[in-house]
């Protein structure tokens, strides 16, 4: 089953197909022996410590980058992330707060930044970035952005254990609890891709990524022990009215409940509580694993060109797959948080004291004659992020809590 070549996306520079053509090189020796699942595939393209997306620094944010994070279309939605911090405060949360995957490093300073004016400021900001490259971006621009008492308050760490591992700095205190933010992770964890008529489980065939002559493409296997388990775990949560005559494609993130254990393992010590918010796109099971999705939610992009194609440009484009935020709250459950609400991003955001701080720093704008362009992409941020037809309803919000640990 191999898949027609998106002709239209943009030419990678010779560099890059160099790049591409030595992480395809890597993948076609690792099927030589059998097909790899979907999940070791994006594992691969994504995360391989030399040639992988993420980790080879071939990612790039922003407006001439492959896509736009919220906190790069407006300082705003960070500046609800400081409301929500200065609300942890008030509730006796710890002096912590740890970022999850910085990308740009944008959100970190504008979370500083505002901090800072509102006397506000967290004891640490800890940036946990599992790619040298990003983290080695990150310190450049937040050491040569923030005055030297701020950057000096950032601290790295390159796996979740590390914020309780005194081995790493004995100057450095461990995690004292506090705000735990993941925007945009879950999606680009690696994910298993099945076929099914969805909710009947004896149609599950797995799709795996095999060499067919020039390409890859996918390959139907039996489906795998792990992902049977997974999918009976679902149980009477898919839909069963209007079944496609034929099957559909779908993906699971098999790796969420281990993820899931290593962050309360991590930030479960503390002497004060933590919140989590974790922000991505997505919906509950029966929004995600809706019949009429024949092509599952599975997007790859590059150069802000959004297509269905992860076998194009290896390690050039990035990789993403809807979070069931049903199914991360149950196993949330599981590994020992407590749900405390999920809710779409413009609800959470309007439900914050940015709608007036937006007001206000309109009517200051216009008071003081400010350019007309920057007050155009003020009000066209907070569009972004609160309208149904951009951000508002697409993106979802978690919130999950860790009581204080009772220390002997």
């Amino acid at each position: 089953m191999t898949t027609t070549p998106d002709f239209s996306l943009p030419v990678p520079s010779q560099a890059d197909q160099t790049k591409s053509l030595q992480l395809i090189e890597h993948l076609h020796a690792r099927m030589s022996a059998a097909p790899l699942s979907f999940a070791e595939y994006m594992r691969e393209v994504l995360y391989h410590p030399t040639w992988g997306y993420y980790s080879s620094g071939q990612v790039q944010f922003g407006v001439g980058g492959d896509f736009v994070t919220a906190p790069e279309r407006s300082p705003l939605f960070t500046l609800g992330l400081v409301y929500e911090w200065q609300q942890a405060q008030k509730a006796g949360l710890g002096s912590d707060v740890c970022e999850l995957g910085a990308g740009s490093g944008q959100l970190a300073l504008d979370f500083l930044r505002a901090c800072a004016l509102r006397d506000c400021l967290p004891h640490r900001y800890w940036i946990l970035e599992i790619s040298p490259e990003l983290r080695a971006r990150q310190h450049t621009r937040i050491q040569a952005e923030l005055p030297m008492e701020l950057a000096a308050r950032v601290q790295w760490i390159d796996r979740a254990a590390d914020v309780s591992n005194r081995q790493i700095s004995p100057q450095i205190p461990t995690w004292a609890g506090g705000l735990v933010i993941a925007n945009e992770v879950l999606d680009a964890m690696p994910a298993v891709r099945f076929r099914w008529r969805p909710g009947v489980l004896s149609t599950v065939q797995e799709l795996k990524v095999d060499v067919q002559g020039a390409r890859f493409a996918w390959v139907a296997q039996p489906v795998s022990p792990p992902l049977r388990a997974a999918l009976n775990d679902f149980a009477g949560r898919w839909p069963t009215e209007d079944l496609p005559d034929e099957p559909v494609a779908a993906e699971i993130n098999l790796a969420l409940p281990v993820w899931l254990t290593e962050m309360q393992a991590a930030f479960g010590h503390a002497q004060a509580p933590s919140w989590f918010y974790l922000f991505d796109y997505g919906g509950n099971t029966a929004e995600v694993y809706r019949p009429d999705r024949t092509d599952g939610t599975l997007r790859c992009h590059y150069r802000h060109r959004a297509h269905n194609d992860p076998f194009v440009y290896p390690g050039l484009q990035d990789i993403t797959t809807w979070v069931d935020f049903e199914t991360l709250a149950r196993r949330a459950t599981a590994a020992g948080f407590h749900v405390d609400g999920e809710r779409s991003q413009a609800a959470w955001l309007l439900g914050t004291d940015v709608p007036a701080q937006f007001s206000t720093l309109m009517a200051q704008m216009m008071n003081e004659g400010s350019d007309r362009a920057m007050v155009a992409k003020l009000a066209q941020g907070f569009k972004e992020l609160v309208m149904p037809t951009e951000m508002g309803e697409r993106f979802r919000v978690l919130r999950l809590t860790l009581p204080a640990h009772d220390h002997p």
